[in-house]
């Protein structure tokens, strides 16, 4: 082997890693934006209160639930219903976050013969266990 080859060989091999971390910052990302992470970008508290919001637009007071609860499943919520036409329907959800800890989100309608009566959502995170 030629002295200096296995320098030269370093010198490319960090040379092409520096363009591979280059590219791998500045490249975007072309994964299409769910409408769950436009809620979860906002923060916990930001992304609560927001929930509650649209749930309050889509089932105001008064209202059948079923609109908040359809939206609610297209976003990957699990809802049951009451047993009856008066109690709550509770929508949760379980989410993993990168950082090893369980994002939970619950929405809770409540109806009174077949109306909204109140609505609530929470969403907090659980470390790992």
């Amino acid at each position: 082997m030629q002295p200096g080859t296995i320098r030269r060989a370093a010198i490319v091999g960090v040379g092409i890693l520096a363009a591979v971390a280059v590219v791998a910052t500045v490249w975007p990302d072309h994964r299409p934006v769910t409408p769950l992470e436009i809620y979860l970008r906002q923060g916990t508290r930001q992304a609560t209160d927001a929930l509650k919001r649209d749930v309050d637009q889509l089932s105001p007071r008064g209202a059948d639930p079923g609109p908040a609860v359809q939206r609610l499943n297209t976003l990957g919520f699990s809802c049951t219903a009451p047993a009856g036409a008066t109690g709550e329907w509770n929508c949760t959800m379980r989410r993993p976050l990168e950082n090893r800890q369980m994002l939970s989100m619950e929405v809770i309608l409540r109806v009174d013969r077949g109306n909204v009566t109140e609505s609530t959502a929470r969403i907090w995170e659980q470390g790992a266990r």
